[in-house]
Order: C-alpha cells, then sequence, then structure tokens
C-alpha cells in the first residue's frame, strides 16, 4: 500500500425525506397557482392561490423544523465527538487522516492540520508499519472490523502504544476508527513480565541452592556415622579396659562423653530425616485427620507412660495432603506437648481444628506446659533453634522445623502462639479436602 496525499473532506448526511416532501410539496403548489391562473377564472385561481399559498407556509414550516432537528444531531455529534476519551479518527481509503477528535493533540502534540497533511503511515513506528499494512488491506478485502495493537509518533519523538478497532464504511469510501491509548498498561505489562523472570530465576536459583544444600547436609550426616561410632566404640573399649582404675570424675568424664556421642547420633538421624522430607514425594490425597491424629497418639503411647495426661481431641475434618507426612507433623507436635508439660501433675492436651481462611484448615495442638516468650517465636522453627537448654529438656531443635516444612510442602503456614509458664498452642494451616495441596 502505498498512500498518496489526498484533499481532505468530511462525509454529509444524505437529504432526508422530510426536506424532499417540503421541496415536492413547494413546486407542486407553484406549478398548481401557475396553471389556476392561467386558466382565466379568476374565483378558481384566487382559491387555487390561497391553497398553494397554505401549501407553501406549511413547507416552509416543515423545512425549518427539519433543519433545526438535522443542526441539533449535528451539535450532539459534533458534541460527542470532541469530548469523547479516547482517540477517534475518519480516514481515507488513500492513507490521510480526515477529522481527528482534541484528544489526539492532547496526546501526541500534534494539531490536526498536521496529523491531516501527511499520511498516517509517517506517524507508525517503523517496526509497526507491515502490520498496520496488513490490517489495512484486510479492511479493504472486505473485513468488516479489524482489531491491532501499533504505536504512534508524538511530536516530541517519542512513541506510545495504541489499541485501534476501525470499520470501514462504504458510503463515501472512509474508515471510522478508535484507539486507545495502552501505553501505560503496556509498560505496565512489561514491568510485570519482567519481573516474573527475575521471580523465576530468583526461584530457581533457591531451588538449585536448597538441592545443594539437602545433598550437603545428607553427605555429612552420612560422613559424620562413622567417626561417631568410633567414639562410642572406643569409650566402650575405654570403660571395660579400665573401668576399675577410673575414679568418680573420670567415670563422670567417660559418662559425658558417650551421652554427647548419642545426642550427636540423635541430632545426625534428625538432619538426616529433615533432609529426606525435602526430596520426599508427596502423595496427596483427601485425608481423615481423625485416623491421623489415632496413628500419631499410637506412636506417643510410650511417652504416656506413669503420666496424668488429658488428652482431649475434637472433632477433626478431612484434609488434602500426604497421610504419613501428616502424621509426621502431628507426632511431633504431640510429642513437643507432652515433653514442655512434663513439670505438671496432670498435662492437658486439646487437638482441634477450625475453619481457616481461603477455604483450608486451621489444626491446631494446644497445652499447658511451659510455654514460652513471643519475642522468640521466630525462632520456633528454625533448624537447631531451642528456647530451652537440654538440661531442661532434651532434644535437637528439629522437631518444629520438621513439622514447618511438612506444612509448606502442602501450601499451608504454621505458627506458634505461647506465654511463659501458661502453655502454648501451634496451628497448622492445612488445605480442606478436594483442593490440591502445593508441593
Amino acid at each position: 500500500m502505498g498512500p498518496g496525499l489526498s484533499q481532505s473532506r468530511r462525509l454529509r448526511p444524505p437529504t432526508p425525506p422530510r426536506a424532499l416532501t417540503v421541496i415536492h410539496t413547494l413546486v407542486a403548489g407553484a406549478v398548481l397557482g401557475l396553471v389556476c391562473l392561467s386558466s382565466g377564472s379568476s374565483a378558481l385561481a384566487i382559491l387555487l392561490g390561497a391553497v398553494a399559498l397554505a401549501a407553501l407556509g406549511g413547507a416552509a414550516l416543515l423545512w425549518h423544523r427539519d433543519v433545526r432537528e438535522r443542526a441539533a444531531a449535528a451539535a450532539r455529534l459534533e458534541l460527542l465527538f470532541s469530548h469523547f476519551p479516547d482517540l477517534l479518527v475518519t480516514a481515507d481509503t488513500a492513507g490521510h487522516f480526515l477529522d481527528v477528535n482534541p484528544v489526539w493533540e492532547r496526546v501526541f502534540g500534534y494539531t490536526a492540520e498536521e496529523l491531516k497533511e501527511k499520511p498516517f503511515l509517517d506517524f507508525v513506528h517503523p517496526d509497526d508499519v507491515a502490520r498496520t499494512v496488513a490490517m489495512y488491506e484486510a479492511q479493504q478485502a472486505g473485513a468488516e472490523a479489524v482489531a491491532f495493537v501499533n504505536r504512534y509518533r508524538c511530536k516530541d519523538g517519542s512513541y506510545r502504544w495504541l489499541e485501534w478497532n476501525a470499520t470501514p464504511v462504504s458510503v463515501g469510501s472512509l474508515i471510522y476508527a478508535m484507539a486507545r491509548d495502552v501505553t501505560e498498561r503496556r509498560e505496565a505489562d512489561e514491568k510485570i513480565r519482567a519481573l516474573t523472570v527475575q521471580l523465576e530465576a530468583h526461584v530457581a536459583g533457591l531451588q538449585a541452592l536448597n538441592a545443594e544444600l539437602e545433598a550437603f547436609s545428607y553427605s555429612v550426616s552420612h560422613d559424620l556415622r562413622a567417626p561417631l561410632r568410633h567414639v562410642l566404640g572406643f569409650a566402650d573399649l575405654l570403660e571395660k579396659q579400665v573401668a576399675g582404675a577410673l575414679d568418680e570424675p573420670g567415670r563422670r568424664y567417660l559418662g559425658k562423653v558417650r551421652g554427647a556421642a548419642q545426642r550427636m547420633g540423635k541430632l545426625i538421624d534428625d538432619l538426616l530425616a529433615f533432609s529426606r522430607l525435602g526430596r520426599a514425594e508427596l502423595r496427596a490425597t483427601d485425608v481423615s485427620l481423625d485416623e491421623v491424629v489415632r496413628s500419631a497418639a499410637a506412636d506417643v503411647q510410650e511417652e504416656l507412660a506413669g503420666r496424668d495426661v488429658d488428652l482431649k481431641v475434637g472433632s477433626l475434618p478431612a484434609v488434602r495432603g500426604d497421610p504419613s507426612l501428616l502424621r509426621l507433623a502431628l507426632v511431633n507436635l504431640l510429642s513437643n506437648a507432652l515433653k514442655y508439660t512434663r513439670p505438671r501433675p496432670r498435662a492437658q492436651i486439646e487437638l482441634g481444628a477450625e475453619p481457616g481462611a481461603n477455604g483450608n484448615v486451621v489444626v491446631f495442638v494446644r497445652d499447658n506446659g511451659v510455654g514460652f516468650d513471643m519475642k522468640y517465636a521466630d525462632k520456633l522453627f528454625g533448624v537447631f533453634q531451642r528456647l530451652h537448654s537440654t538440661e531442661q529438656f532434651e532434644g535437637t531443635g528439629i522437631g518444629l522445623a520438621n513439622v514447618q516444612r511438612i506444612v509448606h510442602r502442602h501450601g499451608g503456614r504454621v505458627w506458634g502462639e505461647g506465654r511463659p509458664d501458661a502453655g502454648a498452642t501451634f496451628y497448622l494451616s492445612l488445605p480442606a479436602a478436594g483442593r490440591e495441596a502445593v508441593t
């Protein structure tokens, strides 16, 4: 397509039928009056002349009213054209703008005359010319309407994105089009896409780093097992060979060596379990929490021996998740509650559920144990993080970290609330049954 310079013109509406009727009435009345006058009958001529004059007066009134209505309609259209918030334009098939509304000057800085004196392709970004021509040719081939996006040059040399809807009109061979300035939206979309790419790269990097850390912890844990076995083995040999020769401090020191080695062995086992949780496949299904709790309670029966424990289990719904992983999380929480209620003459532990946000289920485990200070709540779920010394309560500080990892793998979250010497409550937000767990 090679649009050339053409004369600007406006499409004028055809003469309405009412105006044609008025014209015909005027002509008929005049002719009738002349005929009567030429007949020589003065009375008849006067009568017919009066009729003709009445017809002429009525026709004049109709004409005047029609002109006013047309003027009012034209004023309404002009008002709409001038105040429409989007860019409106009419163009000829030779490639020139004929009419543009005032939004063009406000957006691009050109006057209407400057826009109409050049082919409109002169304003199109070079990279968008081919697409614009293709849309133009589609219209010329009979397409009723086309929609496309291109960039138009502003008077200051910058470009703005326009989203077009154009329709050809057979009368006058014109194109009527509307465009919307979508520059800010396009720029925002580009920023979102760039941020998405950065985020995906960041997530991929974190996943790779996490995999390396898990592999490292798994390898280190395995490598530590051999020297630890040697420590325990030589401690046993030493005790057997020199047991009688050791004094009380010596036996105490040897006991500390053995105890430290055993605690380290438990730490390695917990670290391996924590590492495996990150690699284990999540087999999500609808899970009855009642069954999971019964299984978890059976696992902690040994910890109930010799203690007065009031364990209350409320009505529990079904959730979406991996049964074995959820059982492990609840075992950890129940064991945690049993451990920290040990100083109480009667331990009170409650396990229940309540509705959560976004259709999730919130499971809670509440106890009347020693509690904790909320200012240290951010340390609860960290690996090896402990709020109490090993002399007060045994443990490696990995149990709650395992709970958090399990819940996060289900797309939920975990948090705790407590007060010193006033008990603690731990919450798990999990997907309700029928919803997909996030791995």
